[in-house]
């Protein structure tokens, strides 16, 4: 017979690190009824806010968004409507600027109509045909003004060139006369010339001659330095070519080497990054290291427990690595701040705890693994979103809901822990990481049932263990669910998820470094390669700056040189010219006497011949300047009469424009005064039609501005709802922290208010015997209210509280013969309670008060296993 024994185990462990996040309740107020029609707050009957739901501050603050996002909607609608009253009101105003000017423009075309009659139009018509006579004639009158203007024109243009030539004949003349009279002066000079002048004009020609000669040898120097440093400047440029070939070589094979040193700089640094990736990596791996000896065996080589001591030194060896890519994964919150985690994110945590604990079995020595599979998945999602029970502990009921989804179920299993905070993923893999720790390396409170569980030892021979991880929906408990089937091909029917396996990304981190190394050896040869054909460019440069300047230095020469050998042929040409003038000077002066006078007679008669023919100019210069100033002066009068014509031309053509335009209203003035009329009527209409439009946009900006007013007042009673719940929260608040501290201080004075026993009462400080309703527990005091009140000592310090002991039990042994108890003895509080009345029910009920008081920040542990015998 086969029976079906169920075994319920229920452990407990402090989780160090982690913080218990309470589900913080709404708290809620009364506010009056808002009355949504006239915006209006009306007091209300004490009856009718009895019957009124409280608001809550989530309520209230609910009220306030929605208050503003109105508020804010009807701002939008004010504007939108400000704005389209403010167009109608522009079309207004342009539409009457439109009706006045058609109202002036059909007044015209009215009195025009009047006077188009047939008389009229005749008398027009003629003054047309009379003016067009008045134009032709002062037409004629332009164009014999602008010929008379041209005829001037051209008589002062031949009177200036008459003008020019005269000066230029005068300035000849001038210059002629000049020439003549030094002409003269010299031959004077030359027929009184004393031999100190003679001697010193044949010194001035042996001095001309010497410096023509000296001058003749320099230019043969200098033209022989020139043809040297053409030569060199030919050199220089053939060392320049040279040398830039050279240079040109060396920098394509530098330009080549920086090339293969870029590439491979190229590759060295994608090997770094990809280093740098695979090592961010594999630093960011979390596993937990296991300290030797954490199991104990029994004599069949069973574990039969966890050795504390050995456990507890875990935490020295882990420590927590942040994952940088899972910060980037924020997680969502409801509305009391608990973490809602979304499939993929549960999925995301249960592969990284398998891959976690999968590493801590294997070193443990356990072949069996987790397994993760869409149903272990479901199965732990489900406990979290079913779990009802309000306390910190298992649900029972959802985990045997859960349990029936499982084909073949065996033996489930589930550890839980506190709630914690999380911004993240890598936050909810922290605070997961926290638990896991303390529930392997500090759960010796729960007996080690959550490190069996997380360690495999629960597990043990069942070859898989299938496991999700999920956070309570209502509370953040974080839950370990885990299960083994005899349907394994059931269980993994949607297939099995792949779990961390950190080997292949080590193992690509070592060949990566590997790679580096070679790229690493690769760019210091290409680097040492550029370095060296860097040197030899910076050499073949070198010597072409070199070169460079060598040519530069003997262009200069040369170009000096040539500079030179032209200065010297000018100043041989300036020497030779010297040299003539020097032997003329001295043939002049060595000249007969007769000789002299006759040059002094000739000179003579040349200079008043040229002086007479300045004159004769002067006289014909003179004369062409008046022609001119006469030409000039006609020209400017017949250019006054040209413009006088012009303008009498200008002018009759106006009157014939306004008169042809007076002929063609008169003639449409039927017409026009028609068309002015419509037009009149049209921007009449178009008035009006604005005038409607306008009244109908600022009514409705009335409207708006009404509606604003309303959400204004809606959004000031909705924030003073709020501000009223916000501030009666503080109130609470601060009751709460003075409740706080006056028990804090109510403890601290307790823990300095001393009692004493004597015999088998107990008395205070004063030698009174307390109520027999007080009640001790491990040496503390509580009074009838279960209040923490002062602390049993034996330390008597008082003479009254020495006296007290003394004489009560002086009167308990009269009244005990057979009962002896030294005088002064110390018995242990925590052993021997003294008899002051109370049950051992309120012993029971004291002790229970302390361990529920606990309860609140323990981790629990559920095993529920079913076997077949």
């Amino acid at each position: 017979m086969k029976e079906k024994v169920v075994k319920k185990l229920a452990t407990a462990t402090l989780v160090s690190g982690a913080m218990l996040l309470a589900a913080n309740k709404q708290s809620t107020v009364q506010a009056a009824d808002l009355n949504v029609k006239d915006n209006s707050n009306e007091a209300q009957s004490e009856e009718q806010k009895a019957q009124q739901p409280e608001v809550t501050k989530v309520q209230a603050q609910a009220d306030v968004n929605k208050a503003q996002s109105e508020r804010d909607e009807a701002k939008s609608q004010v504007n939108e409507a400000q704005k389209n009253a403010d167009n109608a009101n522009k079309e207004v105003a342009n539409a009457q600027s439109q009706v006045e000017q058609a109202t002036k423009a059909n007044d015209a075309a009215q009195e025009l109509q009047k006077q188009a009659t047939p008389e009229h139009t005749n008398d027009v018509k003629a003054n047309i045909t009379s003016q067009k006579e008045v134009i032709a004639n002062h037409t004629d009158a332009v164009k014999q003004a602008q010929n008379d203007v041209n005829q001037k024109q051209d008589a002062r243009s031949s009177a200036q060139q008459q003008l020019d030539s005269a000066k230029e004949a005068e300035a000849k003349r001038q210059a002629e006369a000049d020439q003549a009279k030094k002409a003269l002066d010299e031959a004077k000079a030359n027929a009184n010339a004393t031999q100190a002048e003679i001697n010193k004009a044949a010194q001035n020609v042996t001095d001309a001659e010497n410096k023509v000669t000296d001058t003749q040898k320099a230019i043969q120097n200098e033209t022989a330095n020139k043809n040297k440093l053409a030569t060199d400047v030919k050199n220089a440029e053939t060392a320049i070519d040279e040398a830039s070939k050279d240079a040109d070589a060396k920098d394509t094979a530098l330009t080549q080497a920086r090339q293969k040193s870029n590439a491979a700089k190229t590759e060295l640094d994608e090997a770094q990054g990809k280093v740098n990736d695979l090592q961010a990596k594999v630093d960011s791996i979390n596993t937990i290291i296991m300290p030797k000896g954490y199991f104990t065996y029994n004599q069949w080589g069973g574990v039969s427990g966890v050795n504390a001591k050995v456990a507890s030194k875990g935490y020295d060896l882990n420590s927590y690595k942040n994952d940088v890519e899972a910060e980037k994964q924020s997680v969502a919150h409801n509305a009391d701040g608990v973490i809602q985690l979304t499939d993929a994110q549960q999925q995301e945590l249960t592969l990284w705890v398998a891959g976690i604990l999968n590493n801590v079995r294997d070193q443990l020595g356990y072949k069996d693994k987790i397994v993760v599979t869409p149903l272990s998945l479901e199965y732990s999602r489900y406990i979290a979103t079913h779990s009802t029970v309000p306390t910190f502990d298992h649900d029972t009921a959802a985990i045997d809901a859960a349990g029936k989804l499982i084909p073949g179920v065996r033996m489930e299993d589930e550890s839980i822990g506190t709630a914690f905070y999380a911004e993240n993923m890598n936050d909810v893999k922290k605070g997961t990481w926290a638990h896991m720790l303390s529930m392997i390396f500090d759960d010796a409170g729960s007996g080690w049932g959550h490190a069996y569980q997380l360690t495999g030892v629960d597990f043990h021979g069942s070859d898989k263990e299938y496991l999700g991880v999920s956070l309570r929906k209502d509370t953040g408990y974080i839950q370990f669910d885990s299960f083994n089937s005899d349907e394994p091909d059931q269980v993994e029917k949607g297939g099995v998820l792949p779990t961390p396996n950190y080997d292949d990304l080590k193992t690509e981190l070592a060949n990566a470094k590997t790679e580096l190394t070679y790229k690493q050896s690769a760019y210091d040869a290409a680097n040492a390669a550029t370095q060296s054909a860097a040197q030899a460019y910076n050499v073949a440069a070198r010597k072409l700056s070199d070169a460079n300047q060598a040519y530069t230095s003997a262009k200069d020469a040369y170009d000096s040189a040539e500079i030179n050998l032209a200065k010297l042929n000018q100043s041989l040409s300036n020497l030779n010219s010297t040299l003539e003038n020097a032997k003329n000077t001295y043939a002049n002066l060595t000249a007969s006497t007769s000789e002299k006078q006759k040059k002094v007679s000739e000179a003579t008669n040349n200079y008043n011949s040229a002086q007479t023919k300045v004159n004769e100019a002067k006289e014909t210069t003179a004369k062409a300047q008046q022609l001119v100033d006469k030409a000039q002066s006609e020209l400017d009068h017949a250019r006054v009469q040209l413009s006088q014509a012009q303008s009498n031309l200008k002018q009759s053509q106006d009157k014939l424009s306004s008169l042809e335009k007076e002929l063609t209203d008169l003639q449409n003035a039927d017409a026009n005064a028609t068309k002015t009329s419509q037009e009149l009527a049209a921007a009449t209409t178009k008035l009006n039609d604005a005038k409607e439009l306008s009244d109908s946009m600022n009514e409705k900006l009335a409207e708006a501005k009404s509606t604003l007013d309303d959400k204004e007042t809606a959004l000031t009673n909705a924030k003073t709802v709020l501000a009223k719940i916000e501030k009666e929260e503080a109130a609470k608040e601060a009751v709460k922290k003075a409740q706080e501290e006056a028990k804090k201080a109510a403890e601290e004075k307790a823990e300095h208010t001393n009692f004493y026993k004597a015999g088998n009462k107990l008395i205070d400080n004063k030698g009174q015997v307390v109520p027999s309703v007080y009640t001790v527990l491990s040496g503390k005091v509580y009074d009838e209210n279960g209040s923490f009140i002062g602390v049993v000592t034996d330390k008597v310090q008082s003479r009254i509280v020495a006296h007290a002991i003394s004489r009560i039990e002086a009167k308990e042994a009269s009244t005990a013969k057979t009962v002896y108890v030294p005088k002064h003895a110390k018995v242990k509080s925590s052993n021997v309670l003294p008899t002051t009345g109370s049950s051992s029910d309120s012993i029971i009920g004291a002790l229970g008060l302390a361990i529920v008081s606990v309860g609140s920040m323990l981790g629990l542990a559920s095993s529920k296993k079913k076997e077949e015998r």
